[in-house]
């Protein structure tokens, strides 16, 4: 099953910080105000020490009341239990305050990995990692908490993309990108469909169509599909979607072949068109889009 990378993980934690301690303590105000803080260590001189994120939970923005050094892992790593437990150190004694060791892994064998004590020497010292694995993340469905958590729906898809009824999570994260008007709008989509697997695909899909004319959920595709709707009218339905179709497809960064470009091009099928276009949002190859 595809699995989101390492950075567009980051790039969730670091978009909501809130979103660590919510998962944390699920039901209880995290300690605040939360803030991202400097995840570079250079009082230790070593370039390459730098943690994925660090928040700050309450007190001054450079004397926080604690401190969370937050690591995605999408893969097993040894060196990790050697860094780990510097960034521990490092933000202790920088920030002169306690410091927990987040590990974000949404692979159940990587977070049990993860999840393993780091023995620093004779069992005089250990650094246990508190794991936030796949269970930690709640299954969001529901489109309005999707909105109001728009990181978390899309974190709940990475975690649950491979259990029945993950097109319904993807639908809600959908939904909740197609209100975001930032940069956020156009890879959240991205994330999500590139998490599903070709039946979750398929089912969303049906979802989309399920009112029986396609509308897509991205801004990145929805100034073309107006366009589209207006070139319609002056040139008649067919011929619209056509080229509302082909603007999509260039979109998605795809390349079509003179005969598939000419094959849209000469369809007058209102219906097949639509179920086409509707493709264009979950297809990760050209194949997917003209299977029938």
């Amino acid at each position: 099953m595809p699995k989101l990378s390492h950075e567009a993980l980051v790039q969730l934690v670091r978009h909501a910080p809130a979103l660590i301690p919510d998962l944390l303590w699920p039901g209880e105000r995290a300690p605040g105000p939360i803030r991202i803080t400097a995840a570079e260590f250079v009082d230790l001189n070593f370039a390459e020490h730098r943690a994925d994120a660090v928040l700050g939970l309450g007190g001054a923005p450079d004397r926080p009341d604690e401190a969370l050094v937050v690591e995605v892992q999408v893969e097993r790593d040894a060196r990790k239990r050697y860094t780990w437990p510097v960034y521990v150190a490092g933000l202790r004694a920088r920030l002169g305050c306690p410091v927990t060791l987040v590990v974000v892994s949404l692979d159940p064998e990587v977070a049990r990995w993860c999840a393993e004590p780091i023995d620093l020497g004779r069992r005089r010292g250990t650094v246990h990692p508190w794991v936030l694995g796949p269970e930690a993340v709640p299954v969001v469905t529901d489109v309005e908490q999707a909105r109001a958590l728009p990181e978390l729906a899309v974190l709940s898809v990475a975690a649950h993309a491979d259990e029945p009824g993950a097109e319904h999570i993807a639908l809600a994260a959908l939904a909740a990108a197609r209100d975001l008007d930032d940069q956020r709008g156009i890879l959240y989509p991205d994330f999500v469909v590139a998490l599903l697997g070709r039946v979750a695909r398929t089912a969303l899909e049906q979802l989309i169509m399920a009112n029986g004319r396609w509308e897509p959920l991205s801004d990145m595709f929805r100034k073309p599909w107006l366009e589209g709707i207006a070139e319609g009218e002056a040139k008649g339905i067919a011929k619209g979607k056509a080229d509302l179709l082909l603007k999509l497809l260039q979109l998605k960064g795809f390349t079509l072949a003179a005969d598939q470009r000419q094959r849209v091009l000469d369809c007058q099928d209102e219906t097949l068109l639509d179920r086409w276009a509707g493709r264009v949002l979950t297809a990760t190859r050209l194949d997917d889009v003209f299977a029938d």
